[in-house]
C-alpha cells in the first residue's frame, strides 16, 4: 500500500506568487518570466538565479498536464531547492506532493519514496522513515537488490526506535524472500548485528557461521569472522575465537581492530 500524505500549505508558495507579481508589475526579468518556463528555468539554474528557477517551475507545474514533463520539472524543481537551501523540510514538502501525484506509477512512486525515506532518516524522524520504507518494499518491480535494500532500511528504522521486535521481524521477513542467499545475505548479517548489539551471542555465533557457510565475498566474510570471533569470546571459546579473528583479519575493512582483538586473545590465553 503506497503512503499518500496531505501536504502540509506552504507560506512560501504564497510568498512566491506576490514576489512574482510584484516582478511582472515593475517589468524585471519579464522575457524570461513570459518564455518557455521550464527551459527559462534551466538558464536560472545555470545562473544560480535559484529563486527565478523556483517560481518558473512552480508555474510550469500549474500549467503543465504531460506527466513526463511535470516529472522533469519536478527534479527540476527539487535540484533548485536543495541548490537554494540546506532545509530538507522543504524538499520533504515537494516531495509528499509528488508522492500523490504519481501514486498509480510504482517506478516514479519508488524514487520518491526513496528519497523520502533518505531525507527522513537524515533528520532522525525515524516514524516517517519507517512508513516510507514500509511503503517502498510494497511496491511492484523492485529488483533483488532494491528489494533487500528496502527491508534493510526498514529494520534499520525500527531498529533506532528501539523497536527491537519489529527490527528482527523485518530482517526475518527478508531472509523468507524468494531470493538467492547471496542476494539475502547481508539481511542475514544485520541480523546477527543487532543480535550483538542485544548480547544474544549464541545467536551471532550461529548467524555469522551461517554467513560464512554460504560462501560470501571477501568483504562481508571479514565483517561476519568479527561478529564469529568476537561471539565465541563472549562465549568463553577463547581458542575458537582466536582463530575466527586471525581467519578473518585480513578481510576485514579495518586490519587494525584485528590486530587489537588478537594481541589481547593471545595475552590473555597465555594466563
Amino acid at each position: 500500500m503506497v503512503m499518500r500524505t496531505r501536504p502540509r500549505p506552504r507560506s512560501s508558495l504564497l510568498l512566491a506568487a506576490l514576489a512574482l507579481w510584484a516582478c511582472l508589475a515593475a517589468g524585471c526579468e519579464q522575457n524570461a518570466l513570459l518564455a518557455d518556463d521550464l527551459g527559462a528555468a534551466r538558464a536560472a539554474m545555470a545562473e544560480r538565479n535559484w529563486p527565478l528557477a523556483e517560481r518558473l517551475l512552480e508555474r510550469y507545474l500549474r500549467e503543465e498536464r504531460n506527466p513526463d514533463q511535470r516529472w522533469e520539472a519536478w527534479q527540476q524543481l527539487l535540484s533548485v531547492v536543495n541548490s537554494a537551501s540546506p532545509e530538507a523540510r522543504a524538499t520533504l514538502e515537494y516531495l509528499e506532493v509528488m508522492l500523490a501525484e504519481f501514486a498509480d506509477d510504482d517506478a516514479r512512486t519508488k524514487v520518491v519514496l526513496e528519497r523520502m525515506g533518505r531525507l527522513n532518516e537524515s533528520l532522525r524522524h525515524y516514524d516517517r522513515a519507517a512508513d516510507a520504507w514500509s511503503s517502498y518494499i510494497g511496491l511492484a518491480g523492485l529488483t533483488p537488490r532494491e528489494t533487500v535494500e528496502g527491508y534493510r532500511r526498514l529494520a534499520a528504522t525500527q531498529f533506532s526506535q528501539r523497536r527491537f521486535d519489529a527490527g528482527e521481524e523485518t530482517l526475518q521477513q527478508c531472509l523468507a524472500l524468494p531470493l538467492a542467499d547471496h542476494d539475502k545475505i547481508m539481511c542475514m548479517y544485520d541480523l546477527a548485528d543487532q543480535n550483538m548489539a542485544r548480547e544474544h551471542w549464541q545467536e551471532v555465533a550461529d548467524l555469522s557461521q551461517q554467513i560464512l557457510d554460504s560462501g560470501p565475498d571477501k568483504e562481508v566474510r571479514g565483517l561476519a569472522g568479527y561478529l564469529l570471533g568476537d561471539a565465541l569470546e563472549q562465549l568463553g571459546r577463547g581458542a575458537e575465537a582466536l582463530k575466527q579473528f586471525e581467519l578473518a583479519r585480513d578481510e576485514y575493512p579495518n586490519p587494525s581492530v584485528m590486530d587489537n582483538r588478537i594481541a589481547h586473545l593471545r595475552k590473555k590465553l597465555k594466563k
